[in-house]
């Protein structure tokens, strides 16, 4: 054991853990598997408490306070032989079980049992044992980058460029929540514990969909688009606190985060997570629209000389095309030369 990184305390003093190991069910079962399998480094701590709860057999259930007392003094003592109650095999931990942290590992499973809180055997041990937050972990994409990035209970989540995921290395609280800044697509799985994505202004629940979810950083709208399923939209904006909406696959929502107001409408599902295969889509792109999605896509600075044409407007599919073959098939309509230099893209209109 490592006493500074006490997992092995931790997850046999969580009530949840205990209640899986000896009653389990399917989601249970399938959460904490998840949660072993996205933590390799831990797996041997974890396989320690599962079998340090597993061998524990207080066959009549809940122990008295009595008993619950005099076991916690014998472990204390390290005297194996005066439980009261208890039977354990202790072969499989051999000198392991005499250890502190085994003993403070007992106690807490002991006091779960038992009915005593934790508290109230080290009150200033709660904190450091049992109350421990997990990591936040934070993926960012510059422009020219999108990802997948699969979370802690399996969820698939495709993230836009200039976008950014933050979520803990497991879920805690009785809820799956993550936050995002920009554009991502979600695949959610399906489980009891709803999974809520935390945007500008709203607050996205589910318990099993896809969809996509758009709150870029300086824009005025946020949007969330429900390709199947059925999701909840909390408002947290101040103009619309407390209000719910629940969509239907087809539908989006879009915030207008400057006058407070909401559309819901029908819209068109490939051309909402396009993106997420890589195909860059248009339809009536004004010239600043056109030139800012291709800086972001390719991660490109683009520098425009000369007089475009004011009434341009551009809709086209590219499909995991390269900027090159892009700026290539705009010469043939519009009068424009063009030059790559790395990250500088020069365009000259005739």
């Amino acid at each position: 054991m490592n006493p500074n990184n006490p997992i092995f305390i931790r997850l046999v003093g969580d009530a949840e853990f205990v209640r899986w190991v000896r009653y389990p069910n399917l989601d249970t079962d399938r959460f904490w598997q998840n949660w072993r399998k996205n933590h390799p480094d831990q797996q041997l701590d974890f396989d320690k408490a599962f079998e340090f709860v597993r061998r524990l057999d207080f066959g009549s259930g809940q122990l008295s306070e009595t008993e619950t007392e005099e076991m916690l003094g014998a472990i204390l003592r390290g005297d194996a032989k005066k439980r009261v109650g208890l039977h354990f095999k202790l072969d499989f931990f051999g000198n392991w079980f005499s250890t502190q942290w085994v003993r403070v590992a007992a106690i807490l499973l002991i006091s779960l049992l038992g009915g005593l809180g934790f508290e109230k055997i080290f009150p200033q041990q709660v904190d450091a044992y049992v109350e421990q937050v997990p990591t936040l972990l934070t993926f960012e994409n510059p422009r020219g980058r999108k990802s997948k990035i699969k979370l802690p209970d399996g969820t698939l989540v495709h993230l836009s460029y200039e976008s950014t995921l933050t979520f803990p290395e497991y879920f805690t609280g009785g809820v799956r929540r993550v936050d995002l800044v920009g554009e991502a697509f979600f695949d959610v799985v399906p489980d009891t514990l709803p999974f809520q994505v935390g945007m500008d202004g709203v607050l996205v629940e589910v318990l099993g969909t896809s969809f996509n979810a758009r709150a870029i950083m300086g824009e005025f709208k946020t949007q969330v688009s429900l390709v199947t399923g059925k999701l909840r939209v909390n408002f947290s904006d101040k103009h619309l606190a407390h209000e719910k909406r629940v969509l239907t696959p087809g539908e989006q929502l879009s915030l207008d985060k400057k006058s407070g107001t909401y559309l819901l409408e029908p819209f068109h599902v490939e051309s909402a997570i396009a993106w997420t295969d890589g195909i860059l889509l248009f339809r009536e792109a004004s010239l600043s629209e056109f030139f800012d999605r291709l800086e972001k896509w390719y991660g490109v600075n683009i520098q425009v000389f000369g007089s475009p044409s004011k009434t341009w407007k551009i809709t086209g599919s590219y499909d995991n095309e390269k900027l090159e073959d892009i700026l290539h098939g705009l010469k043939f309509v519009y009068p424009l030369d063009y030059q790559i230099n790395g990250k500088n893209v020069t365009l000259k209109f005739k």
